[in-house]
Order: C-alpha cells, then sequence, then structure tokens
C-alpha cells in the first residue's frame, strides 16, 4: 500500500487528496482498474486532468473513513444497470434496437456495432449503446428462457 493518506470531500463536493508533505490535490476522481473482473479491488486516484495520483490495490485494507469516502464516490459516479430480463433484440434496421428490464427500471437503447456487445472472461457480458452508456447483462445460462432466445440471436 502506498503512504498513508486521507480523502475528504471540500464544500463544494470534490474529494481532496491530503498527504503528508505534499500538496493537497482537489478534485480527485476515483476509477476502477478492473471494473468487470475485478470491482472491489485496485482503484486509481487521479487527477482531475487524468494523471495518477495514487493505486489503492486492496480497498479493504483502508481505513474506515477513507472507504466510506471511496465507497459514497464510486456510488454516485459509477452506474452500470445491470439487465435481468432482455424483453426484445430487434436487429432489423442494420443496428441493435434493446428493450430490456434493469435493476434500475425499464430501458430502451440502440447498439450501433456488434463489437459494443463484449463477452467477458467469466461469461458476462457489457453492452455499450449508442449514446455511450454501458450495461452489464448476466450470463446466457442464468438468464430466463425468453431473454436467452433474444441474446442468442447475437451469438
Amino acid at each position: 500500500m502506498a503512504d498513508p493518506f486521507e480523502l475528504q470531500v471540500d464544500a463544494q463536493g470534490r474529494m481532496v487528496l491530503k498527504r503528508a508533505g505534499q500538496d493537497d490535490v482537489v478534485d480527485v476522481r476515483i476509477r476502477r482498474v478492473f471494473p468487470w473482473s475485478q470491482p472491489d479491488r485496485y482503484y486509481s486516484l487521479r487527477a482531475s486532468d487524468g494523471k495518477e495520483l495514487l493505486l489503492i490495490e486492496d480497498p479493504s485494507a483502508l481505513a474506515a473513513d477513507v472507504a466510506a469516502v471511496i465507497a459514497a464516490h464510486l456510488d454516485a459516479w459509477s452506474f452500470v444497470p445491470r439487465i435481468h430480463r432482455v424483453e426484445e433484440v430487434d436487429m432489423r434496421f442494420g443496428y441493435q434496437q434493446w428493450t430490456v428490464q434493469t435493476d434500475r427500471g425499464p430501458a430502451a437503447f440502440r447498439v450501433q456495432e456488434r463489437e459494443d456487445v463484449r463477452f467477458l472472461g467469466d461469461g458476462r457480458f457489457s453492452i455499450k449503446d449508442a449514446d455511450g452508456n454501458i450495461y452489464e447483462l448476466p450470463r446466457v445460462d442464468q438468464l430466463d428462457q425468453h431473454s436467452a432466445k433474444q441474446v442468442e440471436k447475437l451469438l
């Protein structure tokens, strides 16, 4: 683990990184290094220009107050709806029009390129829609029969 540090949220809601002997860094961003394969390990703290300031290999080893700031930030900035049911995947017009039920409610979106549906190593899929939003789809064997049939059209 890196040298000791603190994370605080300032009055404007920006995250501030404090380290002994260094200037405070305001407007710090947190990114999961492996958001799909290891979402609870390896966090990168970055300056607003994207420069990495600190790599946290094991977030479970952090002090409770720092872990709470990180968890709140990730909850606020990570929006990846998980698809529970696929109502329809319409491919008639040269793109995929998805109608789904997610953990955030119903959604309809368009996928422009076949490559925007990515198979993940553990059998899940990540789907990027035409607006750049990312959705998570569980393994086909974890879907209901109707949903699996809709997804199998793509495989």
